[in-house]
């Protein structure tokens, strides 16, 4: 069995993958790991040589340092050629399947349903990058034996999730028996998507021999942001009231958008 390297695994897709991984063989790193075989920063090249000597066939790229400053120049101006040097360092070490972990964002201001052969126009300078990093995956790889999917992650909820995400914030409030919940107009319609179901997908790519290219990783089902709340409130059988309008909507993200899955449903067994 062909190890799969999870480059990024203990942020909160890393640890789903692991929880996921079932009978795969997996080979974790991260900053966070004090080992040297298992320690890689994607900011310090030292710390590449342990995974470049362990040859990886098949790797998962979740490694995305500075998140969630989804404005921030650093995402063009380091991250991205950090990973563009990964990467082609680690196909010099034989590597032959590829897996990155992409963003919607990169779809920019397009609303509705959105599919993968759709041209993107990102806005913010993390979809920039990561948009920017997958156009060089294709151009560079295209005419090599590097088999390379782009899992473009819509809205990951779930266990070990941000705690000052939207559903984590809501949920505590509940917990606390707080009156009232403050939050935006709850209009905007989202692709939200369990992080299991994100793993999954990301360990299907790594191991289907036919997944090649940009995969939608979301759930497919349109849901306003209201809606998701209530549905919380409701479930917790609380009193605690949502308070909309309080905060402003982004700017840089379209009103309703999902993922179409149909290329996605393909890969199921």
């Amino acid at each position: 069995m062909t190890t799969i390297h999870l480059l990024g695994s203990e942020g909160f897709i890393g640890r789903a993958l692991q929880r996921e991984a079932g009978d795969l063989s997996l080979h974790c790193w991260s900053h966070r790991h004090s080992d040297p075989n298992q320690n890689f920063d994607l900011l310090d090249l030292a710390s590449w040589q342990a995974l470049l000597k362990c040859q990886p066939k098949k790797v998962i790229l979740l490694s995305w340092p500075g998140l969630p400053n989804y404005q921030e120049s650093f995402h063009v101006t380091r991250n991205l050629p950090a990973c563009v040097e990964l990467i082609e360092q680690l196909v010099q070490a034989g590597l032959q399947r590829l897996v990155v972990a992409g963003t919607c964002y990169e779809y920019g201001l397009q609303n509705g349903s959105l599919r993968e052969d759709q041209l993107t126009d990102p806005v913010n300078c993390y979809a920039i990058a990561k948009d920017s990093l997958r156009r060089v995956i294709a151009s560079r790889y295209s005419q090599q034996a590097l088999q390379w999917c782009w899992a473009r992650i819509f809205y990951p909820f779930g266990r070990g999730q941000n705690p000052n995400s939207l559903l984590p914030s809501l949920q505590r409030a509940i917990d606390q028996g707080d009156p009232a919940f403050a939050m935006s107009s709850g209009r905007q319609v989202r692709d939200f998507v369990p992080v299991d179901q994100v793993a999954k997908l990301l360990l299907a790519l790594a191991t289907h021999a036919q997944a090649y290219g940009i995969y939608n990783c979301g759930s497919g089902r349109p849901v306003s942001l209201r809606e998701l709340a209530e549905e919380r409130v409701a479930k917790s059988l609380s009193s605690t009231n949502l308070e909309l309008g309080v905060y402003p909507d982004r700017e840089d993200e379209p009103l309703a958008f999902w993922a179409d899955t149909s290329k996605t449903n393909l890969l199921s067994p």
